[in-house]
């Protein structure tokens, strides 16, 4: 499907092919990830989903991914602090979503990247320090699997 762009005449862009299409051809995780990524073997080994998710991500460049990471990393840090408030770090994670956004509107490549994290980031599926530590694992996991 060929999308066009419009000037409105006030010197911005609208896109004919809206983001709420977008992200209703998107699965969203709708349970808690560390339910939904229970049997780790499913999850890490070879032929699991961060392998899948790993190869589906070829020709992004690793700081791309490493981006990503580093944030997910300091958000899980930041958790192992007795004075961290949940709400807070959730909400720094879910930042990712618009970087993504942007990113991928300027590198069309970059889209996989937000599609994952729509389809892994919302308020069903981080609910407490579980399941953001599951997530760091399993983008960790992309990541070493996106390097072979």
């Amino acid at each position: 499907m060929e999308q066009r762009k419009n000037y409105t005449g006030h010197g911005h862009r609208t896109n004919n092919h809206s983001s709420q299409n977008i992200e209703q051809e998107i699965h969203k995780i709708e349970k808690p990830l560390h339910i939904y990524y229970a049997d780790k073997s499913k999850l890490f080994l070879p032929d699991g989903e961060a392998y899948k998710i790993a190869v589906s991500f070829k020709g992004i460049t690793t700081h791309q991914l490493r981006k990503i990471l580093n944030q997910v990393k300091l958000c899980r840090q930041e958790l192992e602090n007795k004075d961290a408030n949940f709400d807070d770090v959730r909400n720094r994670l879910f930042m990712l979503l618009p970087l993504s956004a942007y990113n991928g509107g300027r590198e069309p490549k970059l889209k996989k990247i937000y599609r994952f994290l729509v389809e892994h980031l919302n308020e069903n599926s981080i609910t407490c320090a579980k399941d953001i530590e599951v997530f760091d694992e399993l983008f960790t996991s992309i990541v070493a699997y996106h390097k072979c």
